[in-house]
């Protein structure tokens, strides 16, 4: 098996990923509100920590389905094809 390799000289342009600063607030209060909700399950409701630790994580998860999903449809109304 052989690696292909590149010319010398042409450097891999990809573009730089560029997050908006409203991205960036919005996953800090999305790590926020799960920290403080992992915090409250474990000590405040008194559930075992792999238990509050699970139900931080499932709300971790179905956070990013909803915005996955209103991307898409946002996504879907901008382009037309």
């Amino acid at each position: 098996m052989t690696a292909e390799q590149e010319p010398e000289g042409e450097a891999r342009s990809r573009p730089a990923a560029r997050f908006t600063r409203a991205t960036l607030v919005g996953c800090g209060i999305a790590v926020g509100a799960l920290t403080a909700w992992f915090l409250f399950a474990w000590l405040v409701l008194d559930r075992m920590m792999l238990d509050a630790a699970g139900e931080a994580i499932g709300s971790g998860l179905l956070l990013l389905v909803v915005i996955s999903i209103i991307g898409a449809l946002l996504r879907g109304t901008r382009d037309p094809d």
